[in-house]
């Protein structure tokens, strides 16, 4: 039976195994002189001239930096929907599989067999092509310090695997359910598409308790102002923090006080604030004779009167963070693949 799994199964493996080698070819050639680069920033840190080297880090095959992370993005994807969705739809649309049960294969080792060949292949094709990308792009990822960054927490190290366990286990769901190919591999994207979006904005902040840090304010953070709904409102760089997930910085004074539009306009009555539309959004300037002195004076009341307040993720966290991210999509992988093979067992004549 897994013979025969790998015959049906063999045209894409052969067609990814063609995509990864390409990109082992790719990242060979290129791959040394990004290496010399990070080594070479290794030792001009003594002569205090580094700033030449960390700009080629980050700009060297930055194209292909930019393709690579797209298509490790969009891989698990590409998984669920070649290969999970087709995987039983095809035979269920086709009614093939009534032949294969007839033909002294059991159900169970039909269906298990099938689930157990692809499943793993898709990990194991979603782990290489994420360690490749990984050995890489390290000397790029170091000199950016930004490693919870979607560019590299969701294409490198370990998620990748869950991702592919789930997106391959939505494309089987999918097809035993709707038991047509093209309408599997539909409802496959948009499920792991909303999945992942819900999962990054709304849950990995808070996979552990974060942490709270309250700094004054520096001119040195990078002020500025936004418009909001609740009206005009000072906003300031977050604090240094390398490879951390900031996700919250506030500025806040006493009793929570905000710095408003109408707090703006009754400490720092030099500056005249208007709203004007910039690319097609709402932008905020400052005008007015002497701009420049007005707004440094105004920099001065608020880190006088507010502080900053951020809420992170701490840059120690990333791997337990791989971790518990990776194994709640494997988990939820594995309980779609147990409701598939219960649901072909159970609803399928």
């Amino acid at each position: 039976m897994i013979r025969f799994a790998w015959r049906q199964f063999r045209l894409q493996v052969l067609v990814v195994s063609g995509l990864l080698v390409a990109v082992a070819v790719v990242l060979l050639i290129t791959g040394p002189h990004m290496a010399h680069l990070f080594g070479e920033l290794k030792n001009c840190k003594s002569k205090n001239d580094c700033s030449f080297l960390t700009t080629a880090i980050g700009t060297s095959n930055s194209d292909i930096d930019n393709f690579m992370t797209a298509t490790n993005l969009v891989f698990p994807a590409i998984i669920g929907i070649f290969w999970g969705a087709p995987l039983f739809a095809r035979e269920l649309e086709t009614g093939t599989y009534r032949l294969a049960w007839s033909q002294g294969v059991t159900r169970s080792k039909w269906i298990g067999c099938k689930l157990a060949v692809v499943g793993v292949a898709s990990m194991v094709a979603a782990g290489l092509m994420g360690w490749m990308l990984t050995w890489w792009s390290s000397p790029i990822d170091t000199v950016n310090a930004n490693r919870f960054g979607t560019q590299i927490y969701d294409t490198h190290y370990i998620v990748p695997i869950g991702y592919a366990a789930f997106a391959f286990a939505v494309g089987v769901a999918a097809g035993v359910l709707w038991r047509r190919t093209l309408p599997a591999m539909a409802t496959t994207l948009v499920v792991f598409v909303a999945a992942r979006i819900t999962f990054a904005q709304k849950l990995r902040p808070d996979l552990l308790s974060p942490v709270k840090l309250v700094s004054k304010l520096s001119r040195a953070g990078g002020y500025g102002f936004e418009q909001t709904p609740n009206g005009l409102h000072f906003i300031v760089g977050a604090e240094n923090l390398p490879n951390a997930l900031v996700f919250n910085a506030v500025v806040k004074g006493k009793h929570g006080a905000r710095v408003t539009s109408q707090w703006l306009q009754t400490n720092c009555p030099k500056l005249l604030i208007h709203v004007s539309p910039v690319g097609g959004r709402t932008g905020v300037g400052i005008k007015g004779n002497g701009a420049p002195k007005a707004f440094s004076e105004c920099v001065d009341k608020i880190a006088a009167n507010f502080h900053q307040v951020l809420t992170y993720q701490p840059a120690s966290r990333f791997w337990p963070f791989q971790w518990i991210e990776g194994s709640i999509f494997l988990g939820a992988g594995v309980a779609l693949c147990a409701f598939s093979y219960w649901w072909l067992r159970r609803r399928v004549a």
